[in-house]
């Protein structure tokens, strides 16, 4: 097969980088279960309630009653309020290499989900092997949230960035037109499909759903290059070809290969910077 030219991974690349900003502040924020404005919420109650009297202990029996309740739910609001949640305290504290790794793992539960829906490509996943596509999503996911978590958000950066990271090449972009132009905007508009407009949980995540699957399915027309993208160690990917224990290790394998694709956009960031 003859090599891809750089003109056409920038082409491909450019939407990709382009919806990764609407598609990753869905997944940053979807609170199916609400616990991050449980958190939030508990966080300015903590900082409003400083310096306060502490509560006079009741004396009857449901007055105590009433406030081990109001205990126990404090406590478990307290986690909340410290745990690794967007727009928390904690998470404002935590370094960009902590955030690297949350995203590792936000990305990463949310395709294995994904891969678990039937049908989530119609007709076209029974013809295209489902877990590379999303498995490929999810690490250009994690390179690009990588990246603005590090202070790298110019698009041609990325671009720079998922070429050497997913398919160990060294492009040029600005080389090769404009990366806001009209076609790049239209294309990225239509893989995002405007995840950002959705108001019930439900229909953000099932909005977010296919736009990931459309994502996996654009970075999959670099056909030539996908060999060369971050793999799970051969015990996994030797597994995965097996019945029955197949799904989980071909899992397993693609979860390994998206902290490797961490591993190395932390680097390269963390060098081009070093560089600056």
């Amino acid at each position: 097969m003859p090599a891809i030219p750089d003109e056409h991974v920038v082409r491909v690349l450019r939407p990709f980088v382009a919806a990764t900003g609407p598609v990753l502040r869905g997944l940053r924020d979807a609170d199916p279960f609400r616990l991050g404005r449980l958190a939030r919420r508990r966080a300015v109650e903590l900082h409003e309630n400083e310096g306060r009297a502490p509560e006079t202990a009741p004396t009857s029996r449901i007055g105590r009653a009433g406030r081990v309740a109001r205990t126990g739910r404090a406590r478990v609001l307290d986690r909340l309020a410290t745990s690794k949640l967007p727009g928390t305290p904690r998470w404002q504290a935590m370094s960009p290499e902590e955030r690297d790794q949350w995203w590792v793992s936000r990305v990463g539960r949310f395709t294995s989900a994904v891969a678990a829906v039937p049908g989530i490509g119609g007709a076209l996943a029974r013809r295209l092997p489902v877990s590379d596509i999303l498995g490929l999503a999810a690490q250009g996911l994690v390179v690009c949230a990588i990246a603005s978590e590090h202070g790298m958000d110019r698009r041609d950066d990325q671009v720079r960035l998922l070429a050497s990271v997913l398919f160990g090449r060294d492009v040029d972009p600005h080389r090769h037109g404009d990366p806001h132009g009209v076609d790049v905007e239209r294309e990225a508009g239509e893989l995002a499909g405007g995840v950002d407009g959705q108001k019930e949980e439900r229909g953000r995540l099932a909005g977010l759903a296919g736009a990931v699957w459309r994502m996996g399915k654009t970075l999959w027309g670099l056909q030539g290059e996908l060999d060369r993208r971050p793999q799970g160690n051969r015990f996994w990917r030797a597994l995965a070809n097996l019945p029955v224990v197949g799904a989980p290790a071909s899992y397993r394998g693609e979860r390994s290969g998206l902290k490797r694709a961490a591993r190395a956009a932390a680097r390269w960031v963390a060098r081009e910077q070093g560089r600056a």
